[in-house]
């Protein structure tokens, strides 16, 4: 970032402005977060539409990858999964707005409804025609077995020192 009043000199050594810039861009992106957190679920606006990401766990052991993303208020029938063989794990569904104001006292409302959405990267080695999935109290979980034919195709390159 050049300043042109200063010709591109500051004050600040580089290594401690890029320091301050850092902590600037947390502190604004905490802000966001705290503000999205009164919805229970990160959000993304892309104009005038958002879209919900739901809160997810991923954990990789040696055998699969198993998520688990929580989806209130959605029926599996909302739900769809797919996974893609260049390696991504896409969630998508809807929370549809089922309420009828018929003006009898309706105070307020913190509710969300809209498009959820979550595309996950995964490992190489996902065995595609065994991932599986339940869906039970608004918690949807993937088991994503690994395949043991592509974990073997992974070769270690050794290094060679040079002279």
């Amino acid at each position: 970032m050049v300043c042109n009043k200063c010709m591109g000199k500051s004050n600040l050594p580089q290594k401690n402005y890029n320091k301050k810039v850092g902590e600037l861009k947390n502190n604004i992106n905490r802000a966001f977060d705290n503000f999205f957190n009164i919805l229970d679920y990160p959000l993304t606006s892309v104009g005038d539409f958002s879209l919900v990401e739901p809160k997810i766990e991923v954990v990789e052991t040696d055998d699969a990858v198993k998520v688990s993303a929580e989806l209130p208020g959605l029926d599996e029938d909302d739900v769809e999964v797919s996974v893609s063989e260049d390696g991504y794990l896409t969630i998508k569904g809807e929370k549809k707005n089922t309420f009828e104001n018929k003006g009898d006292g309706h105070y307020f409302s913190e509710r969300s409804y809209g498009m959820i959405s979550r595309t996950i990267p995964l490992p190489d080695d996902i065995d595609f025609k065994k991932v599986s999935a339940d869906f039970v109290k608004g918690v949807l979980r993937v088991n994503l077995p690994k395949d043991p034919v592509a974990k073997k195709k992974i070769k270690k390159v050794k290094i060679k020192k040079t002279k």
